[in-house]
């Protein structure tokens, strides 16, 4: 039996995007290893979102292929650079892009019977993949990624995603029905619904909300998530339906990327900072506990102090929980490349410096505040910390709790005592 390999880089739509391809792979008869060195075919799902990430992507695959393995690298950059990584990774076999997964196998299987190098990046703006069984849910994975949508068709003047992934294009109800029936059959218990923009579903008439209902009332799921959401799409009746049914997890990811009308305009995104705000504010009226995590961009061309000034009010008025923050750096084939990027990489740093020490001096404060409350926590993980074992969870908030009774198990849901905090995760007792 052939072995694979498999490495993921990026967002979750790609780690799911790698279970889809395992999926394919093992039902053709390849079976999946735990190191490279072990592997006869190496996969490598990659993002193009920044040029660092596609720098480490590449010093990845320079690396693994000095394994005698069939490299392939599929994903975002394998689309947009294409067969130039030809030049960039000796050792590179197969290039395959993120419509293109259905012809991986039977390509993998081409190179190792003796065919050429090969580059399949074709665009197809119905490409839509279903999980397939990739072995894996034997184990019992108690958290799992699953797709409900692909594609996006926002634009964002900074983004390269929509020219690689495509159109928004929504999956089958019944098919997304018959994956969480599998998965949770199989011992799932959380499952993280995924989309670039997953709020855009729509399909046969159903919304996003539409299908979060059809989904809890017709399955036994423990617990519901969904990532990412954009601002434009947000419908506040999915916080009614967190209110109604608490496994549909009190927590959203919306990022809201600059605080400055103008730059918000300059970045293509399709609302203002007072939506934004307005947003939030139904959203806490409805759940008054909502956990929300968001992404921001520093240095933008044309920033200013005061544009500046803007992003940090948002950040004071709307608490978040975390948040992902990057310095702004330009990407070609986008709008935002033919802009002067012309705030220095020294202020990008200072700013984003200041911007962190506030958001993690509000995630202290939101962390701090519920010590000595019972929470309730999923089980996924044993984790070492210094010489010390713990059982890891998260609570419905997607906050991290240490708990470090051994008489455990994966999976399990259970009550803690919040006790204190360690590096921004709680240490929990059961009570």
């Amino acid at each position: 039996m052939m072995k694979a390999y498999y490495e993921s880089f990026g967002c979750q739509m790609n780690a799911f995007d790698t279970e889809v391809i395992e999926s394919m792979m093992t039902a053709s008869g390849f079976e999946t290893v735990q190191s490279a060195e072990m592997a006869d075919v190496i996969i490598v799902n990659t993002c193009s979102v920044r040029e660092n990430a596609e720098q480490r992507a590449i010093g990845r695959l320079n690396d693994l292929s000095r394994n005698k393995a069939v490299l392939v690298v599929c994903g975002c950059m394998a689309q947009r650079m294409g067969d130039s990584l030809f030049d960039k990774v000796s050792g590179l076999s197969l290039i395959v892009g993120p419509d293109n997964y259905l012809e991986l196998v039977s390509a993998v299987i081409s190179i190792i019977e003796g065919g050429e190098k090969n580059v399949i990046t074709g665009q197809d703006g119905k490409a839509a993949y279903r999980l397939g069984s990739t072995g894996s849910e034997k184990g019992g994975r108690v958290s799992r990624f699953l797709s409900i949508t692909r594609g996006c068709e926002n634009f964002c003047s900074y983004c390269i995603v929509p020219y690689l992934r495509g159109a928004v294009r929504s999956r089958d109800i019944a098919q997304i029905l018959r994956e969480v029936k599998i998965l949770t059959a199989a011992g799932t218990e959380e499952i993280t619904l995924l989309g670039q923009n997953v709020m855009a579903y729509n399909r046969d008439g159903v919304d996003f909300a539409g299908l979060i209902r059809h989904i809890l009332e017709n399955s036994d799921i423990r617990r519901l998530r969904f990532l990412t959401t954009h601002p434009r799409d947000v419908n506040t009746q999915i916080f009614q339906i967190m209110k109604e049914d608490p496994r549909l997890c009190p927590h959203i990811h919306l990022p809201f990327q600059a605080g400055s009308n103008r730059i918000l305009s300059m970045m293509g995104r399709g609302y203002t900072r007072e939506h934004y705000l307005d947003i939030i504010s139904e959203a806490r009226e409805i759940m008054p506990d909502l956990a929300i995590s968001t992404d921001i961009i520093v240095g933008f061309p044309s920033e200013t102090d005061s544009d500046f000034e803007e992003t940090l009010d948002i950040i004071r008025k709307c608490r978040f929980d975390s948040a992902f923050t990057f310095k702004y750096s330009p990407r070609e084939g986008t709008e935002a490349y033919k802009m002067d990027d012309d705030v220095s990489s020294e202020l990008k740093k200072e700013r984003l410096k200041r911007l962190n020490s506030l958001v993690q001096k509000i995630r202290k404060d939101i962390l701090e505040s519920r010590i000595g409350l019972i929470d309730e926590i999923l089980l996924d993980a044993r984790v070492k910390k210094g010489e010390n074992l713990f059982w890891k969870g998260r609570t419905p908030h997607f906050r991290n709790v240490l708990v470090s009774s051994d008489d455990l198990n994966q999976g399990e849901i259970l009550r803690v005592s919040l006790s204190g905090i360690r590096n921004f995760t709680y240490l929990g007792e059961v009570v």
